[in-house]
């Protein structure tokens, strides 16, 4: 129904609702005093409300609901079997212990094991990456069994990835604002317009929460915001998995979302050198460093996003390259990024204190 203005009306909508939800939430987080904790992870000052997430969440189902009574592409994908049902009900789980944590502090545990359910149910709905890209043949080798614990790790993974990097003002939703945009540029490219649509969504109501959450961010967007957004970039690229022609390979989605990913890794790798818990707090994540170079939040954020816009230039090469060259661009971005996170890993381990 919409035709080339899908992008710019999910994109929109999505941001005009969040824009004007996350000012009430802002009001009534500061009222009731529902401000983020300090720990040795964060570096903000003062009480900063943590309930941004709410908004993000409400806005993104808010448009996928008021846009199927359209009754576009969108709408037929609610009574296929390929449903986007079970994405929206987990989406719901996901942000509602999010929330949860933010209010009463969750025990990490728990929340490892609903994250583990969610995936267990999605690929049982046949949400796995089933194939992985190769230059040669017809451009696809099957995973077979693979496809389910490889899966499972990305949907977890990616999931706490986004939650481990929101420390500073505008990263987390910049990263998710990227991701999503690419993630939706790609399907839509390629004529899948459902799965382009989810992803729009997602861009617009990040986009509206980032007016107030960058540097000096009024609001946080809270476990609720990044355990949310966390599913979304770990579920989006799964959401061609049925489609051939619209499939977003794990390469692909991995080099999108390599700085989580990587920052991901490098903190388990710096604890357990430690002999320290993984869910133990350190400022030796990427932009802690940065920022203890460039002493700028903002001039972190700009470094942080130039490098993500090129990761996600890579992986778009998709699109218009061989498969060949498409391939060797991911894997060069992947392995610039690798050392250059050893580099900056090298200096974070010496922000984590090994146990007395």
């Amino acid at each position: 129904m919409f035709g080339g203005c899908v992008p710019l009306i999910f994109i929109l909508l999505s941001c005009a609702l969040a824009s004007t939800l996350v000012p009430a939430i802002l009001f009534f987080a500061n009222k009731q005093g529902l401000y983020d904790s300090i720990d040795e992870r964060k570096i903000h000052n003062g009480n900063i409300p943590r309930l941004g997430g709410i908004g993000i969440a409400s806005a993104f189902l808010a448009t996928i609901v008021i846009l199927k009574l359209f009754q576009g592409p969108l709408a037929e994908e609610f009574s296929n079997t390929y449903s986007i049902w079970p994405i929206l009900a987990s989406g719901v789980v996901i942000f509602s212990i999010g929330l949860i944590d933010d209010l009463m502090d969750l025990r990490a545990r728990i929340k490892f094991f609903i994250e583990a359910l969610i995936a267990i149910f999605l690929m049982a709905w046949g949400f796995r990456f089933k194939v992985i890209m190769v230059p040669w043949g017809n451009g696809a080798l099957s995973l077979g069994l693979l496809s389910y614990p490889i899966t499972f790790l990305w949907i977890v993974g990616i999931t706490n990835a986004m939650n481990l990097i929101d420390g500073l003002d505008g990263l987390a939703g910049g990263i998710a604002f990227i991701a999503s945009l690419t993630f939706g540029l790609f399907f839509w490219a390629q004529g899948s317009i459902m799965s382009a649509e989810l992803c729009f969504a997602v861009t617009g109501s990040v986009a509206g929460f980032l007016i107030f959450n960058l540097p000096p961010a009024k609001i946080f967007m809270g476990d609720s915001g990044s355990l949310f957004l966390g599913f979304c970039m770990a579920i989006l690229p799964l959401l061609g998995q049925g489609e051939t022609k619209a499939e977003i390979g794990i390469i692909a989605a991995s080099t999108i979302l390599a700085i989580p990913i990587f920052d991901t890794f490098a903190a388990m790798y710096r604890r357990r050198k430690a002999h320290v818990s993984f869910f133990t707090p350190d400022k030796g994540h990427l932009h802690h460093v940065l920022l203890g170079k460039v002493k700028s939040p903002s001039l972190v954020l700009l470094i942080i996003y130039a490098i993500d816009i090129l990761l996600a230039s890579a992986a778009l090469t998709t699109l218009f390259l061989s498969r060949a060259w498409s391939l060797s661009m991911k894997l060069a971005a992947l392995v610039a990024i690798g050392i250059f996170f050893s580099a900056i890993n090298r200096v974070g381990e010496k922000s984590v204190n090994p146990p007395v």
